[in-house]
């Protein structure tokens, strides 16, 4: 049994070769916040010293990196290092310098520094410490172990929503370096911290005769490339602390996941290394890592859970002998009585009898897992715990442990811990149950067993986290993937005919579904969570109208939605009161169904519209009508806190809560955040449910929300929101499917608010409609019928203005960047203007120094919703991480160092909370009203600024060292949140513990689109990049623009392509998700591969009813498609001069470009005009390649005609 390690490293973007980057700046994931080791490399980096040795060997500098630790992983030659000596010893320690040898990295084990061991009296045992690092060490056998290399979330393949660890390469452990000190600290320093050792030591592999390093260096600007050889662990907790031990068995797992990649690079031809040696080397570890796992991985887990502790080393040693089973055999007898004494186990009379009598008080069924099946798995004791306790639904577990016992593969299906990262993969369960046949071990399964079937699916199912459900063959084909790196004695391809004849099987856990002759797959629960839905809407649906005990008549509404005070109502009583006639009737329209369902795009006045209907309620049925709001996350149910609290007619009314809370007060949340299926507390106590966010809501939760309530005891449910936002984070979209069904089904039950009032308000107040403009060329809407060309040509004189860039309206601007320096530049630059323009607009004068500029702007950093930076990406460049280095790093005015930043925030900073705080694990806060410490609620995405805490009067000193602060957030400006250590008492007078600012903040001059999604601010910056596009959606573009409140600038790189991309149906993120909610709605396979065509502008012809915008395009198209005729859809087609059209089909015929423009219904006579302008154009540049159809009731005669003359 070998130990093997993980070694975290910093990203590098030329291989970890021992050189500088070739082009530093480029590499922004190295000083990322999840970078290593910690915030070293951003408190220390020299950008500008690494330009100008850029590409050259470390060795030879005469500087060390800061990124020293992990450069040279795969380098060739020498290379130093250095640590400086901590902030705190104070007493003329000096750095330690050190040669790293060729292909070595620094590691140190973080997690054993932290243990309840090393903690006396509150202060930390460096003695203990430094033990507990050679116990680590000291385990790592050269020659034998393997270290697997890997970057944190700081890599190019994380977001926010997808944070993953990435794997870099493997190789065997060549040498330790020695136990590093550093020099000259006194003797009390000495004799505090250990001897003044230094956190890391290095470790030296045999690459490259043994190991390899995957080539993401290589296809950094390939990113079809990379995503096919981008290696993510399947079991992450293998890559936490920067360093963890594991067994033969993880380091299996790894290893075929790195056979897998090599699989990919061999077919796609790479040429970096001679991949067939690698694979044949991997092939070689695969046999090796078997015969030292052997057949009883999971024995002493076992033993320890049976409290025979003293066994497990006598079960190690026989094992390495060979004689693990017939051990096994003879310790279970001694358990069950059979036998009397286990060779070389001395064990006193008590100690057996407390074992046997522990043996005997277990049920049949655990005593067979604990004898038979749970020793073939490496499990770990605490997750045996938790499947035998009888409380295991907690953890997900709903199968019996007969059920599991016979079908082992059920816990990789089921388990789930109390950590995101607490599963059992299904390597783990496969290789106990078809082990090696080198052993001699008995198969429990053969290699086309059902069960193992269908547990494949079930895993491969689980990686489509958007999709409800997916084709059958697509997702066989990602198990014989899987499979198809597997020993030869363990692969196996399946195919369709395995789903019927093990149906009655697969059932159990994945529903089968036939749909148009073909076959699609559903997780169980999924598909049972959609007819839950289905059934409870039907039932709201189908109800009779609601009777009122007082009438709300039209009068009442409009006193509710009218506000004489409003500058519309001043300025433009028409314009206003015929919205607010609109409002009234979609008021009136919902308020008296048992579902109703408010859509509006931003700007349309969704929340006073809430706020009527609650007022409505009020009165129609009693002030004691009992209403909750609920909402997705907690930051939107404190934006429906915030409307109601400040209508005093209101306060007090209604209660409102996260939907998360809602359901955790009655029980239907297991331990670990899941959702429970059954056996929560059914809520009848309230009369109307109102939804906020509702474009959020994902299937489980939703699923969960309606389990959680006696529908026959409500008299209505509300749902409120936007269905151009983005789609949830998490499965489905049911939002979107809902609102299709009530449309369908019951069109009196849905109100859409059309009418803009924000972008009246603009009109009014010098034409400031830039956003809203913007925002409805993005919108959803799609013509059912006649094509409305006044939509077309709005939308393209849009998008005319914005390709000029510069000042496109009042409240819109669009500035072109080029490059990375470029766009730090014009952002701040821009950022800087603004801030004066504000300041100055208050009337008082701006100061010189932006940081102060800043302050003045945010009113003294009391207001962090006036201003933020958007960006779709986590990474690169253009990514939140470095926009949020370079911001702090000038308005700040410097960067952050040991002594004045905490997990790389600095006082003053603006920061982000990144991690829920609820009420069952609150935070401590001074309360400045009442004047002590109080548990209060934070929620992801609030936002805060960073201020010294109240113990620290002296902050200002030089040597002040930060070790704790305060942040004031938005929403919670009564209450200072305390963050680091030392942090006082609470409010029963125990000693608060240390919150760790790294696990709650995150800097927020710069935020995630998803971040900001039920937000808004004054001024809005959004980053738009040309030069990487996956996350880049219709959705995207719309929710980011319509953050803003007042201003919002585009920086958009290069040109305008990338707004006309988002712009087109195909980049709809909402269309690309499978769902069946009372319809069957699978996703065209051609749109799920949006980059094989996308390039081209080609359409592919199973997309026509998806990418076209009016149903007169879509008889065009399918036309076209009919007769093989090739064309693009609304491709931007660029005159010499630079100015463009969109024209609705784009034909190649015989080597010349034509140009069908189909005119829709031309309502109004500057859209006429506009037309007209567009065909004089046509004209001048392309002349005689237009072809024109128009609106009638014979356009499929007009059609043909024009086919046949021009393209037959």
């Amino acid at each position: 049994m070998t130990t093997h390690i993980s070694a975290r490293v910093a990203w590098h973007d030329d291989g970890w070769n021992g050189c500088i980057c070739k082009n530093p700046a480029a590499n922004t994931f190295c000083v990322g916040a999840q970078s290593y080791p910690g915030q070293h490399i951003a408190e220390n980096r020299s950008l500008e010293w690494e330009n100008k040795v850029r590409g050259r060997s470390c060795k030879e500098l005469d500087r060390i990196p800061p990124c020293c630790y992990s450069h040279n992983a795969f380098g060739l030659d020498e290379a130093p290092a250095e640590a400086a000596p901590p902030e705190w010893f104070r007493d003329g320690s000096q750095t330690r310098r050190w040669v790293l040898p060729p292909a070595t990295v620094c590691v140190w084990p973080y997690e054993v520094m932290y243990g309840d061991d090393v903690k006396t009296g509150g202060r930390f045992d460096y003695e203990q410490r430094l033990t507990n690092a050679r116990e680590f060490f000291d385990a790592i056998q050269p020659d034998k172990s393997l270290i697997f290399y890997y970057a944190n979330y700081s890599n190019p393949f994380s977001e926010d929503e997808t944070k993953r660890y990435a794997l870099i390469g493997l190789s065997r452990v060549k040498a330790l370096g020695e136990e590093l000190f550093y020099e000259g600290c006194s003797d009390a320093v000495k004799e505090k911290y250990g001897g003044g050792f230094v956190w890391q030591r290095a470790i030296t592999s045999h690459y490259p005769e043994q190991g390899l390093r995957l080539p993401y260096h290589v296809y950094r600007d390939r990113p079809e490339v990379l995503e096919k050889i981008a290696l993510f662990p399947e079991n992450p907790r293998l890559c936490k602390y920067a360093t963890r031990p594991f067994d033969d068995d993880d380091a299996l797992g790894l290893v075929e996941g790195f056979l897998q990649v090599v699989r990919e690079l061999q077919e796609i031809g790479d040429a970096t290394e001679d991949w067939s040696v690698r694979a044949r080397w991997l092939k070689e570890l695969v046999s090796e890592l078997w015969r030292h796992r052997g057949l009883l991985p999971g024995m002493p887990a076992v033993l320890e859970l049976l409290s025979l502790h003293d066994a497990i080393p006598l079960f190690k040693q026989k094992a390495l002998a060979g004689k693990e089973v017939e051990t096994r055999d003879a310790l279970f007898a001694l358990v069950e009585g059979k036998a009397d004494k286990v060779s070389g186990l001395n064990l006193d009379a008590n100690e057996i009898k407390s074992v046997r009598r522990q043996w005997k008080l277990r049920t049949k069924e655990e005593q067979r897992l604990l004898r038979e099946v749970f020793p073939l798995f490496a499990l770990r004791n605490d997750q045996l715990f938790k499947i035998l306790d009888e409380r295991r639904a907690q953890n997900s577990i709903t199968a019996t442990l007969g059920a599991i016992a016979d079908n082992p593969y059920i816990l990789s299906e089921q388990y789930q811990g109390n950590d995101p990262d607490d599963f059992i993969p299904w390597g783990t369960i496969d290789r106990g149950m078809i082990p090696s046949p080198e052993l001699g071990g008995k198969a429990l399964a053969a290699i086309d067993d059902g069960r193992r079937f269908r547990s494949l699916l079930v895993e491969a199912l689980r990686h489509e986290e958007s999709h409800v459900f997916a084709p059958a063959d697509a997702i066989i084909a990602t198990v014989n993937r899987r499979l198809s790196v597997l020993p030869e004695w363990k692969r196996f391809a399946f195919n369709n005919r395995f789903l019927i004849a093990d149906e009655e099987l697969i059932r159990e856990a994945v529903e089968i579904r036939e749909e148009d002759k073909r076959t699609y797959l559903y997780l169980r629960e999924a598909f049972e969570d959609e007819r839950l839905l289905e059934e409870k809407l039907r039932f709201l649906v189908g109800g009779p109208d609601i009777v009122l005990q007082t009438p709300v008549t039209e009068g009442v509404w409009k006193g509710f939605l009218h506000d004489p005070q409003s500058v519309l109502a001043r300025k433009a009583a028409k314009e206003y009161n015929a919205a607010i006639e609109k409002q009234i009737e979609a008021c009136q329209r919902v308020f008296v169904r048992p579902i109703g369902v408010l859509a509006g795009e931003a700007g349309t006045g969704k929340t006073t519209v809430i706020r009527a209907l609650i007022k409505a309620i009020k009165r129609g049925h009693g002030v004691g009508s009992s209403v909750i709001a609920l909402a997705p996350t907690g930051k939107a149910a404190d934006r429906i806190r915030e409307v109601v609290e400040k209508d005093e007619a209101l306060q007090g009314q209604v209660e409102v809560a996260t939907i998360h809370s809602f359901l955790a007060k009655r029980g239907w949340l297991n331990d670990n955040m899941s959702f429970k299926r059954s056996g929560g507390r059914v809520e009848e106590g309230y009369a109307t449910y109102i939804l906020d966010e509702s474009s959020m809501l994902e299937l489980g939760m939703t699923a969960t929300f309606f389990r959680a309530v006696r529908w026959p005891t409500v008299q209505r449910l509300i749902l409120v929101g936007d269905p151009n936002q983005l789609p949830p984070i998490g499965r489905g979209r049911l939002f979107a499917d809902i609102i299709e069904f009530v449309k369908e089904q019951a069109q009196e039950s849905i109100a859409t608010l059309e009418q803009n009032l924000r972008q009246l308000v603009g009109r009014l107040t010098g034409g400031a409609t830039g956003i809203i403009d913007l925002a409805q060329c993005y919108l959803h809407d799609r013509d059912e019928g006649p094509k409305n060309e006044d939509i077309t040509t709005a939308a393209e004189q849009m998008l005319q203005r914005v390709q000029l860039g510069g000042d496109v309206a009042p409240d819109l601007r669009v500035i072109y960047w080029r490059d990375q320096a470029d766009l730090s530049r014009v952002l701040l630059e821009q950022m800087a203007s603004d801030m004066e323009e504000d300041v100055r607009s208050r009337g008082e004068q701006p100061e010189k120094a932006l940081k102060d500029i800043w302050r003045q702007a945010h009113e003294n950093n009391s207001k962090p919703s006036y201003f933020q930076v958007l960006s779709p990406y986590r990474g690169e460049f253009f990514g939140v991480e470095e926009i949020n280095r370079v911001c702090q790093e000038h308005i700040r005015g410097q960067r952050p160092a040991g002594t004045n930043a905490l997990g790389g925030v600095m006082l003053f900073d603006k920061v982000i909370q990144i991690r829920n705080r609820p009420k069952s694990w609150p935070i401590w806060a001074w309360n400045h009203n009442d004047r002590c410490m109080e548990a209060i609620e934070i929620f992801n995405g609030q936002l805060g600024f960073v201020w010294p805490h109240l113990f620290d009067k002296k902050w200002k000193m030089p040597f002040f060292r930060l070790e704790r602060f305060r942040v004031i957030f938005d929403r919670r400006e009564g209450y200072s949140t305390s963050y680091g250590r030392g942090l006082g008492k609470d409010a029963n007078g125990r000693w608060i513990t240390e919150e760790g600012v790294e696990e709650n903040l995150e800097l927020a001059y710069a935020i995630s689109i998803h971040k900001a999604q039920g937000s808004e601010f004054e001024r809005v910056y959004v980053v738009v990049p040309k030069s990487k596009q996956a996350l880049l959606s219709t959705e995207l573009f719309y929710t980011a623009i319509t953050r803003a409140r007042r201003h919002c600038t585009l920086l958009v790189e290069q040109d305008v392509t990338s707004l006309l991309g988002m712009r087109r149906l195909e980049a709809s993120r909402l269309r690309r998700i499978n769902s069946s909610l009372f319809s069957f709605r699978p996703v065209p396979e051609a749109l799920l591969t949006v980059g094989g065509w996308y390039e081209d502008g080609r359409i592919h012809q199973t997309l026509a009813d998806v990418v076209v915008r009016s149903k007169s395009e879509v008889i065009i198209a399918n036309m076209l498609y009919e007769r093989d005729i090739p064309f693009s859809y609304e491709q931007p087609l660029f005159a010499k001069d630079g100015s463009f059209y969109l024209p609705d089909f784009t034909i190649t015929w015989r080597g010349t470009d034509y140009y069908w423009e189909h005119v829709g219904m031309l309502h109004r006579e500057d859209y006429r005009s506009h037309w007209e302008k567009k065909r004089a154009w046509y004209e001048r540049f392309f002349k005689s390649r237009l072809i024109i159809t128009q609106e009638s009731v014979d356009l499929s005669k007009q059609a043909d005609e024009i086919i046949k003359k021009h393209f037959m």
